[in-house]
């Protein structure tokens, strides 16, 4: 059994659409399928919850209106027709989800009218889940109208999760039960489904953090103890730096576990920081590959060879550098420093770079509304000051020759290096 994962990039056009059917027919074995929501929907639905959040409801359902517009005429411009609506819970459905596309996004429009809990992360849940649920039936109706019959599994009915709604933890034992119970491949061979989305005990919809569907994939290939699990890019495989950048980057083909989980974490998007550790468990090998060349071998990370010697580049855009001088001269105690990191924690807020002095501790992290609040909360036990509009840039096998060419003429805030790291944060 395999599991293969499609990005938005690969699904939010007629010939991508296609591209995928080809793809999938040439699996012969039992396979489940997890897509994200197509090419900028999330982002789109983000500032659906932006404008819902300012109370500005006219505005939240305009941009609705807008998303509703794009997928019906995806699905028109696919091919799909329109009216008959399609059976999620059949392996036959219709190749017509028009009507069921207007119904998702219908009930997001009721939860906009008529909710009454105005907590951000909660609502954020709500409507953003949208994009994974409109793409999955576009991409199933897609599938049975060429003869490649999918099941359409509703992920929040097995990914079960804390209530953290905008990266919430998955409770595994219980999620394993799930999955396990909710492909059985009894009376199909080919189950759709979608990435990034899970529900809490209560029922509410919660997500696991941007990119967050290659985690939900590794989930269920770790879960069902598949032969392996495939994420389909629009690049050759993991890159030693992001060729939309670096136009000389250069293909990895093969990756070990542990190198792949750094490279995540250090802004390597081409993989979920997470979706490692579910497969190195079971030693269940992941592949990167294109789905524009599927014919590529990509990248294999497994427990194989480590990293080679050659320089690989991450880019974190949008940071923000946050330094606290606290009211007590305090931090040289573990207490404020405890303090700090506790409300990072609470505002969800992942650290990505850390520098101290005895007076002042400084926290490079993702800038945005959660950003702005920590430092608000900040403020009320010293004094606060922050750069924006950072990049912070991390270069593995590096050289002076590398940073000075990696990072131009522009202000370096901060300069880290070990043996082998370094990690710079310039200003835009």
């Amino acid at each position: 059994m395999l599991v293969y994962k499609f990005g938005g990039a690969s699904l939010d056009a007629p010939e991508k659409l296609d591209n995928l059917s080809r793809i999938v027919a040439r699996c012969s074995e039992k396979l489940i399928i997890a897509v994200s929501a197509t090419g900028k929907t999330t982002n789109a639905l983000e500032e659906v919850n932006e404008a819902y959040a300012e109370r500005d409801t006219d505005k939240a359902l305009r941009l609705l209106a807008e998303v509703e517009r794009q997928h019906l005429e995806l699905a028109a411009s696919s091919g799909l027709g329109s009216g008959l609506g399609s059976d999620t819970g059949s392996d036959t459905g219709s190749d017509c989800p028009i009507d069921e596309l207007k119904a998702l996004v219908g009930e997001t429009a009721t939860f906009i009218r008529e909710n009454k809990v105005r907590d951000f992360d909660f609502c954020y849940g709500r409507i953003v889940a949208l994009g994974e649920l409109l793409s999955s039936v576009i991409v199933n109706a897609h599938l049975n109208r060429a003869g490649l019959f999918s099941r359409l599994v509703d992920a929040r009915g097995f990914m079960a999760t804390d209530s953290i709604f905008r990266e919430a933890k998955v409770y595994l034992d219980k999620t394993e039960k799930n999955i396990r119970e909710t492909f059985p491949f009894a009376d199909t061979d080919r189950y759709l489904t979608q990435g990034f989305i899970g529900a809490n005990p209560r029922g509410d919809v919660t997500t696991l953090g941007r990119e967050g569907s290659d985690y939900s994939a590794a989930i269920i290939a770790s879960s069902l103890d598949a032969e392996s699990l495939t994420i389909w890019k629009d690049v050759p495989g993991v890159l030693n730096a992001d060729p939309k950048l670096f136009p000389d980057a250069e293909p990895l083909p093969e990756l070990s576990y542990k190198d792949a989980a750094e490279l995540s974490y250090y802004g390597a998007r081409v993989i979920h920081p997470k979706t490692i550790q579910p497969l190195a468990g079971k030693n269940i090998p992941l592949f990167v590959r294109s789905f524009v060349e599927p014919e590529l071998p990509g990248t294999r990370i497994s427990h194989g060879k480590s990293l080679p010697d050659i320089h690989v580049i991450a880019v974190k855009p949008n940071q923000i550098l946050v330094s606290v001088l606290p009211k007590d001269f305090s931090f040289a105690s573990e207490r404020a420093v405890d303090e700090l990191l506790a409300v990072m924690h609470a505002f969800q807020l992942k650290i990505h770079l850390i520098q101290s002095s005895p007076l002042c501790i400084s926290l490079c992290t993702d800038d945005g509304r959660n950003a702005r609040l920590a430092i608000d909360e900040l403020r009320m036990n010293g004094l606060v000051l922050y750069n924006d509009g950072l990049e912070l840039i991390t270069i593995r096998n590096y050289t002076d020759e590398l940073i000075g060419r990696y990072t131009g003429s522009r202000e370096k805030l901060i300069l880290q290096c070990d043996r082998t790291i370094a990690r710079i944060l310039v200003k835009g």
